[in-house]
């Protein structure tokens, strides 16, 4: 599974922070990850609801992670975290990173434009879509949908544009 699956599956039972897959595996030999949400009480949600729940073809346990020891790492100790991350730098006021990822929810799709592709281009008007809301090639509910998107747009997304279908056009609420 990619971070952003874990990001997304995880994300219906709260506020997720960030998701984390390393590319090592535990003492045993299995994948694992990290999910750290907003509050503890999201959290517990998650572990009561998701432990034990299978998904593609594994069944997953869920816990409040925990550490033994006290580790202090100093910059000559990097090389453990290149095992899990792609770069690592010294924090600077000078390094600043735009992209983020947040959910959007869009209001007023007609339904014979209901498809993937329609929800890609207008993700794409803000940034790249990263997943789609639950159950969204299943729903009975087709007022709105909710996508996770990785923007650069640092304030809120509240617009209306309009999607043109042949002479038509449809207001559309992001």
């Amino acid at each position: 599974m990619h971070w952003k699956g874990l990001w997304a599956l995880f994300s219906f039972h709260g506020e997720v922070k960030d998701a984390f897959i390393p590319i090592k595996k535990s003492k045993s030999g299995t994948r694992f990850g990290f999910v750290r949400y907003s509050s503890v009480i999201d959290a517990q949600r998650a572990i009561n609801r998701l432990n034990g729940f299978v998904i593609l073809g594994y069944r997953i346990s869920v816990k409040m992670a925990s550490f033994r020891g006290r580790r202090v790492l100093k910059q000559n100790d990097w090389a453990y975290l290149k095992e899990c991350f792609i770069s690592i730098e010294p924090w600077s006021e000078k390094r600043f990173i735009s992209e983020r990822v947040t959910w959007i929810e869009v209001a007023g799709i007609p339904l014979h434009c209901w498809n993937y592709e329609t929800f890609k281009r207008v993700a794409g008007l803000w940034g790249k879509l990263i997943s789609m809301g639950e159950s969204w090639n299943r729903t009975v509910n087709f007022e709105k949908m909710e996508m996770m998107i990785s923007v650069n747009k640092p304030s809120l997304i509240d617009e209306l544009v309009f999607m043109e279908v042949g002479n038509c056009k449809f207001p559309i609420r992001i």
